[in-house]
Order: C-alpha cells, then structure tokens, then sequence
C-alpha cells in the first residue's frame, strides 16, 4: 500500500525539525515567518495536510473556526462580494494551518435566541471571525467580556480575548472627500452604510475630517444612510437630488452604493462624471467594470482576511494581539472629473 505524505517528509524537504514543522503549522510566534512560510508551501506542493482529528484528540482542540456573516450579507443565497472576498481569503490562510471553517449566519433575532458562547459549544468552534457586528447587537454586548477566542472585522472591543482587523476607514474616507474636494467640488454628499455599524462612524469621520481641513460648510443632511445596499443607495440618491439640486459629488461608503446610486442618477437623467462625480469604497471587482469604472478606496480583502484567521488562530494558541489596521489607496479610474467652474 502506497505511504500518505507525513510531518517528516515535509520537515525532510524543508531540511527543519518535524517540531518546526509543528509549530509552523501552529503559527507560533518563534517561528521565523520565512521559514514558516516555506514550510507551507513545501506542505501544500507535497500534498500534506495535518490530521486534524489527531491533533483534536492530542490537544482538546476541534481545529475549527467560525465565519459568521450576517443575514443582510446573504442575498438570494450568494454572498455579498465583499464579504465573498473576506471569507475566501481567510479560509485559505485557515486552511494552510489545519484549521476547517464553517460558514454561519446571524441575524439580530438570532442574537437574542442564542448566546455566542452556545453557538461555540454547538458548532465545536474553537474560535471565530464575525462580520457585519452592529453596536446594538446582542453579540456586541456580550464580547465585551467574552472569554473565547474571536476576531471582528472592523469594529474595536478592549477585550484581551478579542482580535481586531480592518482597513484605517477615517483615512480611507478622508482620501476620498479630500480628492473630490482637490477636484473642485465644494457640496459634496455621502451616502453612508448602517446607522449603528462602527464603520459608518469611522467614514463619517473621514468625511468630515476633509470638509473641515478644507474649510467647507459641514451639511448633516447631506449624509444619508443606505445599510450597504444598492437599493437603499438608490432610494438615498433619490433623496439627496431632491433636497439639494446643486450637488456635484457624492462620497459612497461602499462600492454596491457607489453602483447604486450611479444607476439611480442615469435614470433621473444624469451623467457621471458629467454632471456628478461618484466616489465608492472597497475596489470590487464590480468597480471595475461598472460603467464608468468606478473611482474608490481599495481595501486589501486579501490582506484583511488573510490576516483574521492568522490573528485568530494566535489567539487560540494563546498569543494576545489587538488591533490590526490595514491601510487604504485611493483608485482613481473614470467616475470622477474636475469640476469646472
């Protein structure tokens, strides 16, 4: 019978130790990332994957993480694309160091009907990465003292327990503003995401940040709140076009509303860049193809969920990191003009 690929072929190949093997499988911190890495990838090209039922039974561990998204994130049973991304990437980094994922939907219903400790207990989940966590959420609360291991996307707790990781949303926003500002457009709108989401109040942040370095008049109702859908973008477009007919540059906080409201204003009779300038944030796939391809701030999804699952499994293993910010570039394509005056 034809022997499986073991640790000690991998350590051979590496020229380490199978207990360097081991620990770089279990992201220690004393492993020197060049050669962890090298190990993975000799790993993966040899077709070597840890037991993780052995390394349960060896180690009180499931080797499980959780994914939960929340159910607004989940159109017609497809992903929202950014989300789509995060997941993807942080699966992979996951699944490089023997740990399986379970994709898990929450709701604020949800939340009320069951504790996260439970959902950990039921799903054997030894730790977990949550995006789309509201400030009124039930889950929110409780992570304030939670004693597993749990890595939120863009929301910050002080919580030793609790891993952090997202784009530097102020600055991403402000980029934004200020490059519209810089393009001569002095009433600018935003259309922003959720109203009790912590990154609506970083990009509301950013936003204002710029109007206030460039001396420009702060408008509360220039901002209006869409929850990341194109839809409700579409219907804010609506709004905003009504109230104040002397717009000429909106600042989306995500790309789908950025694609929103540009469907929106060509069925109101408007052309973009023409007559308004669109600024989205993410750099989806979608932003690129859109027509005009989208100008925004890209966040590395990549990087973001790549680094989650890393932060997460050193929370498993022990190791206390907070807060990991990851930092934005604005992507100039055709949406946006120079205003002339």
């Amino acid at each position: 019978m034809e022997r499986g690929v073991t640790i000690k072929d991998v350590a051979k190949k590496a020229g380490v130790s199978v207990s360097t093997v081991s620990r770089a499988f279990n992201n220690y911190s004393d492993i020197n990332p060049e050669t962890r890495d090298n190990i993975l990838k000799i790993a993966e090209e040899l077709g070597y994957r840890p037991n993780i039922m052995a390394k349960s039974l060896s180690s009180n561990k499931n080797f499980r993480l959780g994914m939960l998204v929340e159910d607004y994130d989940l159109t017609g049973g497809m992903l929202n694309p950014l989300v789509f991304q995060l997941v993807m990437s942080f699966k992979n980094a996951a699944d490089k160091q023997g740990f399986e994922t379970v994709l898990l939907s929450t709701s604020t219903d949800m939340q009320k009907s069951q504790k996260l400790s439970k959902l950990y207990l039921e799903k054997q989940l030894d730790g977990a990465f949550i995006m789309g966590l509201k400030l009124t959420d039930e889950y929110y609360k409780e992570l304030m003292e939670f004693s597993q291991p749990c890595v939120l996307y863009d929301i910050y707790i002080n919580n030793p327990n609790i891993g952090c990781v997202g784009v530097d949303n102020v600055k991403g926003a402000f980029l934004a503003t200020e490059y519209l500002i810089k393009l001569g457009h002095k009433k600018i709108a935003m259309i922003n995401g959720h109203k009790d989401a912590f990154v609506s109040y970083e990009r509301l942040d950013g936003y204002f940040l710029a109007l206030n370095r460039y001396g420009l008049k702060i408008q509360q109702d220039l901002v209006v709140y869409a929850d990341f859908t194109d839809q409700g973008a579409a219907k804010a477009v609506e709004e905003l076009i009504r109230k104040h007919k002397d717009i000429t540059a909106i600042f989306c906080a995500s790309d789908l509303m950025a694609i929103g409201a540009m469907n929106a204003l060509n069925n109101l009779g408007y052309s973009i860049p023409e007559d308004i300038s669109i600024v989205g944030f993410d750099d989806l796939y979608l932003a690129q193809i859109s027509k005009p391809k989208l100008t925004t701030i890209r966040q590395d999804t990549f990087s973001i969920g790549e680094s989650a699952a890393n932060i997460l499994i050193n929370l498993i293993s022990g190791q206390r990191i907070g807060r990991v910010v990851i930092q934005p570039e604005l992507i100039v394509r055709d949406s946006t003009k120079i205003l002339q005056v």
